[in-house]
């Protein structure tokens, strides 16, 4: 069974749901969870000139991290975490190659919360990590 999960969270309601997910989980296997944020950055440019600008303040980023630590560790589960930043196309990327520098056997994350017009400008972090990741990925969806 699972000994090491990647956990991905964003600090939304599907976050939370794969928090509460690898909790059940880990505490089933006894595997040991590292919780994951990348702070997204796109690159914004006027055709002259441009940078690579981030969303979210760093602070943020450890929040999201260090509360999700602490409800993993409050249930038991050895957890540790990290906070990247990386382009909002690589996102997916980035957790795969992370999982496999871990030495993870799964990956949980939330669906796209995507919708309309914003589905067709936005890649799906969970489908690109579905279909690049050479190990299981869990798809973990909040509850409504």
């Amino acid at each position: 069974m699972y000994k090491n999960i990647l956990a991905a969270v964003d600090g939304s309601a599907h976050g939370a749901g794969v928090l509460d997910t690898v909790a059940s989980l880990a505490g089933l296997t006894g595997a040991a969870v590292h919780v994951i944020h990348v702070r997204p950055s796109q690159v914004i440019t006027d055709g002259i000139s441009g940078g690579v600008y981030t969303s979210e303040e760093a602070a943020e980023g450890r929040r999201v991290v260090d509360e999700a630590l602490a409800r993993l560790r409050a249930d038991g589960v050895s957890a540790d975490g990290e906070v990247d930043e990386g382009l909002r196309e690589d996102l997916a990327g980035i957790l795969v190659e992370r999982a496999q520098a871990l030495g993870s056997d799964l990956i949980a994350v939330g669906p796209g919360h995507y919708s309309g017009i914003s589905a067709l400008l936005h890649t799906s972090v969970s489908r690109g990590v579905a279909k690049a990741s050479p190990v299981s990925v869990l798809l973990v969806r909040a509850e409504a």
